[in-house]
């Protein structure tokens, strides 16, 4: 899967030792009492991030499909569950300072800008399939259908999965991925050919809140 550059994407083993130190940061109940996180949600967050860094060492120590595929899967699970945790626990704690947030990967934003509201348009969207193993998802507003991004916008959630019947809603789509500029690239194995993809997008604003789902788009891996 390509990666973008928003502030969880980029190289796998940047990635790693970011979730090392979240690891490391969320196993510290000294942090967990000083920055009023709740147990629960720490351990959960724990959980899945040391799912992922098992599933990475298992895979180089043995790069086999069954390995990549479930490192794959790990990763998505710890990525989404680590902008939960930021948005519902670090990024707005009055009782963490820059240097704490910043341990996490999360950057202090520009307080003197002009905060976001929700998104109230979506992305419409549209897949290349021209290249074998490989989707490549172009999006732009549904409001101006125009490829920039609207004010105040961050970036767009694309959801998805590979399913044998439609979905009935967004919800069936079980894998997350971000990207701050069109397009995205996705790349499948040989195995996933043939199969059919589902994926719809949404915006999410500079501020985290996120607008409202648009349309569940189809196309078959080629």
């Amino acid at each position: 899967m390509a990666g973008s550059n928003d502030w969880l994407n980029g190289r796998e083993k940047d990635f790693v030792v970011l979730c090392r130190k979240w690891k490391t940061g969320l196993g510290n109940p000294a942090n967990v009492t000083a920055f009023d996180w709740k147990q629960p949600e720490v351990d959960e967050a724990s959980g899945k991030i040391g799912d992922f860094l098992d599933a990475y060492t298992a895979y180089e120590e043995n790069n086999s499909t069954k390995n990549r595929l479930a490192k794959d899967a790990a990763k998505t699970e710890a990525k989404k569950i680590m902008r939960d945790f930021a948005n519902t626990s670090i990024r707005y704690n009055k009782l963490m300072k820059i240097e704490d947030k910043l341990v996490y990967g999360i950057r202090p934003a520009d307080s003197s800008s002009t905060p976001a509201g929700e998104p109230k348009t979506y992305p419409e969207a549209e897949a290349d399939t021209s290249v074998i193993r490989q989707v490549t998802i172009r999006f732009w507003d549904s409001a101006t259908k125009k490829r920039a991004k609207p004010h105040g916008v961050h970036g767009a959630e694309i959801r998805w999965a590979i399913l044998e019947q439609e979905p009935a809603s967004e919800k069936d789509l079980t894998n997350s991925d971000f990207d701050t500029a069109s397009p995205l690239t996705m790349r499948f194995d040989e195995t996933q050919r043939g199969q059919r993809l589902y994926y719809c997008l949404r915006w999410e604003s500079t501020t985290n809140l996120k607008g409202p789902f648009g349309e569940i788009y189809s196309t078959v891996i080629p």
